[in-house]
């Protein structure tokens, strides 16, 4: 495998969950340039090209997206912009300097329709649920037909210290309300993007190509996950199990979000541990940060 000592990565979206928890991780041993969007807006193909030909870096990360899953469902113009236009920009800009371009996409590219426990697997094929799930796909779609040096990152049910998330929802109501309505058909890997951050630094370190899941190892329900959360934190609220039709949103959630790491596993450059283990260890390090910001 191939080991590069020092490199000059070029990370859009580094102020969003994973982005600003990439950002941290690889400077440390690598030189980081983090436009902003008034800097770098990745729908304009000039912006583009004049960023990537004057930082010329050796690897782009897009951490960019329209992540608002209901807001997706009316708002496809912008979506096609960011989730798809983009990807497909900074994957035809970075080809056109010899650049190696690292895309994040999601669990939600699959229904969600393989029975318990089945995982997704990376050459699954894709039957998005919603425009979001639609809009991944399609960016994936691009990103492969523009850039032959490329990796696909699928996550989710992510958490992370910058951003609100599925934690501080359910610390904030676990403060607020004695009893708390969580889904229990809903399974997944709830995933951290400190960890995340560490496997993208150890995917380009090791040149890795192609398409990779990328959660935590385990899975559990939405409800399990949101107990763990309690228990762990020692909060007064109860939950009580429903089920995802109790909750009637604009968008289509998939039901079963398992992804197994296979290819990571198969290149032996797996780092990615337990939900439980890394969810624990989070909450340990950010407790006072996370019960503030439920105030």
């Amino acid at each position: 495998m191939w080991r590069c000592v020092s490199m000059k990565v070029m990370i859009l979206g580094s102020t969003g969950m994973l982005g600003s928890d990439c950002k941290k991780v690889l400077s440390a041993g690598h030189e980081v340039v983090a436009p902003g969007r008034k800097e770098l807006d990745i729908v304009s193909w000039d912006q583009v090209i004049e960023n990537l030909q004057k930082a010329a870096p050796d690897a782009v990360i897009n951490c960019a997206a329209f992540t608002d899953v209901d807001a997706c469902e009316t708002q496809a113009f912008a979506v096609r912009k960011i989730n798809v236009e983009g990807p497909r920009n900074l994957a035809q800009g970075s080809a056109r300097f010899g650049f190696k371009f690292l895309h994040i996409s999601s669990d939600y590219v699959f229904d969600g329709n393989k029975m318990l426990p089945q995982p997704y697997f990376e050459d699954d094929p894709m039957r998005p649920l919603s425009a979001y799930g639609v809009s991944k796909m399609e960016s994936e779609k691009a990103v492969r037909e523009n850039s032959p040096n490329y990796v696909i990152l699928r996550t989710g049910w992510l958490y992370g210290a910058s951003k609100p998330n599925f934690v501080d929802a359910i610390v904030r109501q676990a403060r607020k309300k004695k009893t708390i309505k969580v889904a229990d058909d809903q399974y997944g890997s709830p995933t951290w993007t400190y960890r995340v951050a560490l496997q993208i630094k150890r995917l380009l370190e090791e040149d890795g190509r192609g398409t990779y899941h990328c959660t935590s190892e385990g899975f559990c329900s939405r409800f399990e996950y949101a107990q763990f959360i309690i228990d762990k934190l020692n909060l007064k609220g109860k939950l009580e199990p429903c089920k995802m039709a109790d909750f009637p949103e604009r968008a289509k959630r998939p039901a079963n979000s398992i992804l197994e790491n296979r290819l990571l596993k198969k290149q032996r450059i797996s780092i990615m541990r337990d939900w439980k283990e890394d969810l624990s260890l989070f909450l340990e390090q950010h407790r006072a940060q996370i019960l503030k910001r439920a105030k």
